[in-house]
């Protein structure tokens, strides 16, 4: 199995969150192209020893965090995952980045997967996310173009939205098809086709 491709960033802002129910989102849209995605994950490494040896370990997943590389990030996009605020009328607006924490999202994408000589597109969904723009740098054009694109960069964070009350982090789900894998994170974030 390789992965050849990653595609479709979208994110949807959190509406409610309780323990033991699905999450509801707003409306969502798509954040830019997608270049690179990158999730690490946060475990608990607590061996317990006895007899000179570890007898239980304790791995689970206590949160991430999720790099997102684009080519761009819309205005709109920034309000809704970065929490820029926005004034002005039409063709005057002013956005402002603010000490204000960032609203909670979900967010997902594509990864093309071959396998067998048969490709797969698998939808990936984190539930919780809050995110920042990472580092920005800017440089002058020289000789040759040095494409120059932003990089989010968020906090992943469980949610209990099961009966069973089980932490989860991120879904995810295999399609033959880029075009059902791409209405599966719509209907998720809330976008309409």
């Amino acid at each position: 199995m390789a992965f050849v491709g990653l595609l479709y960033a979208v994110a949807a802002p959190i509406q409610t969150e309780a323990d033991g129910q699905a999450i509801t989102y707003g409306k969502g849209q798509v954040i830019g192209g997608m270049m690179t995605a990158e999730i690490s994950y946060t475990r608990n490494s607590n061996p317990l020893y006895a007899d000179d040896r570890v007898m239980e370990e304790d791995n689970s997943i206590t949160g991430g965090t999720i790099k997102m590389g684009v080519d761009d990030v819309n205005d709109d996009a920034r309000v809704m995952m970065l929490g820029d605020v926005k004034e002005g009328d039409a063709g005057e607006e002013v956005y402002h980045e603010t000490g204000e924490s960032a609203p909670y999202v979900g967010t997902g994408y594509i990864r093309v997967r071959r396998k067998d000589n048969k490709t797969n597109y698998i939808a990936y969904w984190v539930h919780k996310a809050i995110f920042g723009i990472g580092t920005e740098s800017a440089k002058t054009k020289g000789q040759n173009i040095e494409w120059q694109t932003p990089t989010l960069e968020g906090s992943i964070m469980g949610v209990k939205n099961n009966a069973a009350l089980q932490t989860r982090f991120r879904e995810r789900r295999t399609f033959t098809k880029e075009s059902e894998a791409r209405t599966w994170l719509n209907k998720k974030a809330g976008i309409e086709a």
